[in-house]
């Protein structure tokens, strides 16, 4: 009896510790990418954004300050939701904006959503409006910049 009672308390231990140190999976069903990449020196700054979480990463290809940057955290649900329910996905993938101004060492500013495999691009001036995505942007800029803020 004392050794089954030992091997229940030590598989129970063993469960707990696992379940503590579960790694958080990026889910790749669905994922938008916000950011802006920029000629030169400049480099790429951007956040992939899914139900899974945020990431941040900003990218300098070379002089003083080359390297890359990259910060995690969870979302939650209701910012998942909230970025859901500020655009129409039918309506994204119908959009046709395909700047370069970094062809010419400018800026672009860009949104990139995969589902299952499957992407859209659009690319356009960071100052230009598009019709429609106002309120996906404006949150998507938010999580941009309280990322780049955050330690």
């Amino acid at each position: 009896m004392k050794n089954l009672l030992i091997t229940i308390v030590i598989f129970l231990l063993i469960f707990s510790l696992a379940c503590d140190q579960e790694e958080r999976v990026f889910n790749e069903d669905f994922i938008i990418e916000f950011g802006s990449v920029c000629g030169w020196c400049a480099g790429e700054e951007l956040i992939k954004v899914s139900q899974s979480g945020i990431i941040y990463i900003r990218t300098i290809p070379c002089g003083d300050d080359k390297g890359t940057t990259q910060k995690e955290r969870t979302i939650s649900v209701n910012e998942w939701d909230q970025i859901n329910a500020s655009f129409d996905y039918a309506f994204f993938k119908t959009l046709e904006y395909n700047e370069c101004n970094v062809c010419a060492d400018g800026c672009d500013e860009f949104i990139k959503i995969t589902e299952s495999g499957n992407t859209d691009k659009i690319s356009y001036s960071p100052e230009k409006q598009i019709e429609g995505l106002e309120d996906l942007k404006s949150l998507l800029n938010d999580l941009l910049e309280e990322m780049r803020e955050a330690d």
